[in-house]
């Protein structure tokens, strides 16, 4: 047991180590490193011995093959961290990769040299189990990641900006369809342009919470009978969002955007029209406050 922690305590220096020596470089970064000193002892101690401790015992008994199944464990519990802490369980295999090391030298210290032969194969597996844990992570976190899903019906032939509004107290939640919350533009009229060939513009306010994650929104034209057809998605232009408050209430978050019909390409695409930045501008005046 007297070694278990031995290897605990090594495990989180070298880490601690690996994250000093380049924050001596950085503003904040030593402190950093003592944070990172302090859980990586906490996991290696409260984790790291049990879990080594329990290797030990499943494959006491195996005379071929025990280093590869007691790697595979340790780094298998390492990596089942990701569930808890997830995108910091990279730590947790890197830690238990390295308590593994340290056992497996502490224990083959005055054996026979045989025992010593091999060391490259077993490096490569002890590092082999790191990458497919890493993979995992990777895998674990694209299957979490959460995705927008929103349909936007825009009325056919609109162009000019939109804002979409989120968290609005008394609005109507949004409809769903399947996996898709929709949300029905309206066309009104803004005071501060009105005179002039950009005072129309799209707008919807809702109590439903604006979605984040992987942008997955789908844009379309609907004419008054409820056709749809799907916008190109060079024809749109992501003005980008917020959130705007109000005192004792939650946050108003929005979302801006750009539509065409008749300058569509990556230029639009990826920089919009001034006109419609303009008429932006004005919007945000307009409904500012919440």
């Amino acid at each position: 047991m007297f070694e278990k922690l031995k290897q605990a305590l090594y495990s989180s220096l070298i880490i601690f180590g690996a994250f000093f020596i380049p924050g001596l470089l950085e503003e904040g970064g030593i402190w950093f490193s003592f944070i990172v000193l302090l859980y990586a002892m906490a996991g290696n101690f409260l984790y790291g011995i049990p879990v080594s401790l329990i290797s030990d015992l499943l494959t006491r008994k195996l005379e071929k093959g025990r280093f590869f199944a007691a790697a595979g464990i340790h780094i298998l519990l390492g990596f089942a961290t990701v569930f808890v802490i997830e995108g910091f369980a990279i730590f947790a295999v890197i830690c238990a990769a390295l308590f593994f090391g340290l056992d497996e030298w502490q224990k083959s210290r005055g054996q026979a040299g045989k025992q010593k032969r091999g060391l490259f194969i077993k490096g490569g597996a002890v590092l082999g189990f790191v990458l497919l844990a890493i993979i995992g992570m990777n895998v674990h976190g694209e299957l979490r990641e959460e995705e927008t899903n929103t349909i936007y019906l825009i009325p056919e032939g609109f162009e000019g900006s939109i804002a979409v509004y989120y968290n609005v107290p008394g609005k109507p939640p949004l409809k769903t369809e399947g996996e898709f919350t929709v949300v029905p533009i309206n066309i009104e009229i803004l005071p501060s342009l009105e005179g002039t060939n950009m005072e129309k513009y799209g707008i919807y306010q809702t109590s439903t919470e604006a979605g984040s994650g992987t942008v997955t929104d789908r844009f379309y034209y609907e004419d008054e009978s409820g056709n749809r057809t799907e916008v190109d998605r060079y024809c749109i232009h992501n003005s980008g969002g917020g959130a705007s408050f109000e005192s004792g209430n939650e946050p108003v978050q929005y979302n801006t955007f750009q539509v065409t019909n008749s300058q569509c390409g990556e230029e639009f695409h990826f920089d919009g029209r001034d006109l419609y930045d303009t008429q932006t501008s004005e919007i945000d005046k307009y409904w500012s406050g919440w």
